[in-house]
């Protein structure tokens, strides 16, 4: 997994690594979200998966490759023991 996450997301941190970096850059932090599990499942991968395998036979390699990556993210998701996600971070710049 951790393969997966450094190709793809190569800048892709933790949040206490992510809360750093915008201290150190001048920002006071107000709080974090992470959006939930089912947002990823309900309203993204149950819709994006079946497009997705409907793309693996693709006439263009591109798409082909595309599919392929894209359901390798969603496998991954599956098993990462909710591992990993959206975060958002309310920030105000310290002057």
């Amino acid at each position: 997994m951790t393969k997966f996450f450094r190709l793809g997301y190569p800048d892709m941190q933790s949040v206490p690594q992510n809360i750093a970096v915008a201290e150190e850059a001048g920002y006071k932090i107000f709080n974090t979200y992470t959006l939930p599990k089912e947002a990823w499942v309900e309203d993204y991968y149950d819709v994006l998966e079946p497009r997705a395998k409907s793309l693996v036979n693709h006439s263009d390699v591109a798409v082909r490759d595309f599919a392929l990556e894209t359901l390798k993210e969603i496998e991954t998701f599956r098993i990462s023991q909710d591992s990993y996600g959206y975060v958002f971070f309310i920030l105000q710049r310290s002057n």
